[in-house]
């Protein structure tokens, strides 16, 4: 009997040992703006790899590049939510500005680290870097930077999202049409939406979703995520396009915007 009760006891400690631990990082993934965050580092030599190690060991994914081709695809195809050139230089300028199509339709923080001084600085501060981090300064140092970008890096919610005759998103009127009809959402819901057509096609887990739709300083709870994926479903009924949002059962959800149809 006693054995019994000991090991019962001993059970729901354990149980509730692990529930603890799971919760604790839950709100880790919530409130680390580097979870799954997705980040491309441009690095014409390979002073990038220790970078992208602590990276991977933050859970970011990120993805190291060496030439302006590849740079551009990624930026193109994997729209990533942060930029960090590595060894900014005079070349870095030109990069930059080949690339701001993509950068400003992606809402993507740019960062720069390169050589001390004021003449690097302000040379990478004008061509459109978000932060300069000097090359002297430690790794901590520049993933608390990358945080903060990603933290504050809201230029996404101003981004325009036009697909004639199916969709657009006007975050300046809070005005959303589908199939030419006004859909009306909560300013949250319309967030949501804003967000995953922006990702159109691909899986994001509820709690990247959570992050980046968290207010500053605050978080978004999953089963908040959840609920509000409910209510967008119930809303894309109205105008015929439930079938855009999918749920990936074990992953998270998908929304698949449909592309205009080519002329021959």
């Amino acid at each position: 009997m006693i054995y019994a009760l000991v090991a019962g006891t001993l059970h729901h400690a354990l149980h509730l040992q692990d529930s603890l631990a799971m919760l604790a990082a839950a709100r880790w993934e919530e409130v680390n703006p580097l979870y799954h965050a997705r980040i491309v580092l441009y690095d014409e030599g390979q002073q990038a790899d220790p970078l992208v190690r602590h990276l991977h060991g933050q859970r970011a994914s990120a993805r190291r590049v060496n030439d302006k081709a590849a740079l551009h695809r990624e930026l193109a195809e994997w729209r990533p939510q942060l930029l960090i050139v590595i060894g900014w230089n005079h070349n870095s300028v030109e990069t930059l500005f080949d690339s701001q199509t993509y950068l400003i339709q992606n809402g993507t923080a740019v960062m720069a680290v390169g050589p001390d001084g004021d003449e690097a600085a302000m040379s990478a501060l004008d061509a459109g870097v978000d932060v300069y981090v000097g090359a002297s300064v430690s790794e901590n140092l520049i993933l608390a930077q990358a945080s903060a970008l990603l933290r504050h890096g809201l230029a996404w919610e101003q981004i325009v999202i036009d697909i004639p005759g199916i969709l657009r998103i006007d975050p300046e009127s809070r005005r959303v049409r589908v199939y030419g009809q006004e859909l009306r959402l909560t300013k949250r819901i319309f967030r949501l939406f804003q967000y995953l057509a922006q990702q159109s096609e691909r899986t994001l887990s509820a709690t990247e979703i959570a992050q980046h739709l968290a207010p500053r300083e605050r978080c978004v709870q999953l089963n908040t995520v959840a609920a509000q994926i409910h209510r967008l479903r119930r809303s894309l009924e109205e105008v015929k396009a439930s079938s855009w949002l999918q749920t990936v059962h074990g992953f998270g959800y998908r929304l698949s915007v449909p592309r205009p149809k080519k002329i021959p």
